[in-house]
């Protein structure tokens, strides 16, 4: 139950939640809870800081919140599909979610058709970085991950594959930044 709840909420439960949840005392639960950091199994350094010693390291819930893509930009809506446990040591702390990759526009930089994207939810992007964005007024062009590109007043987003056009625009919104990709083999 503690790493489970410390999964869901990003810090662990209360000795009333435990109790409540397992249908015992507070003071049975303290008791335990005493036990299993003696004996090495949880780690308790102050108030809702239990951790699992053996077993499960560090994760955050990131949410999968659709498809984007890699190719010509499609209109894009949040909707949580479902969320994954990513190891923080993997991703580190910070807002992030998950897209699947739709397309091949990016395959010179190894996203393929079916990949799923971490992206670091963030509006801002440094010239060559990949993000999901959207361009033009009122996303006439969609939702793409591409390379950004800003030249004064006029932004870029370049595709990684020369079949396709980049586009630009003097409007872009950006939605997150990629840090990582996962693929299925």
């Amino acid at each position: 139950f503690i790493c489970d709840y410390t999964d869901l909420n990003g810090y662990s439960p209360t000795m009333q939640e435990i109790a409540d949840k397992v249908g015992v005392s507070r003071p049975t639960v303290h008791r335990y809870v005493v036990k299993l950091c003696e004996d090495g199994i949880l780690n308790r350094s102050g108030y809702r800081s239990l951790t699992s010693v053996k077993g499960k390291a560090p994760v955050k819930r990131v949410p999968v919140v659709g498809e984007i893509a890699c190719g010509v930009p499609m209109l894009a809506e949040e909707n949580i599909e479902e969320y994954m446990s990513l190891p923080t040591s993997l991703i580190g702390n910070g807002d992030f979610f998950l897209l699947h990759a739709s397309g091949d526009s990016m395959i010179e930089v190894g996203i393929n058709d079916g990949d799923l994207a971490i992206l670091f939810k963030t509006k801002i992007a440094e010239n060559g970085d990949i993000v999901a964005a959207s361009i033009g007024e009122d996303e006439e062009f969609g939702i793409t991950l591409k390379h950004f590109y800003r030249n004064a007043d006029r932004y870029e987003l370049r595709p990684a594959n020369p079949a396709y056009r980049s586009l630009i625009s003097t409007h872009c919104d950006i939605h997150g930044k990629l840090i990582m990709i996962i693929r299925n083999y």
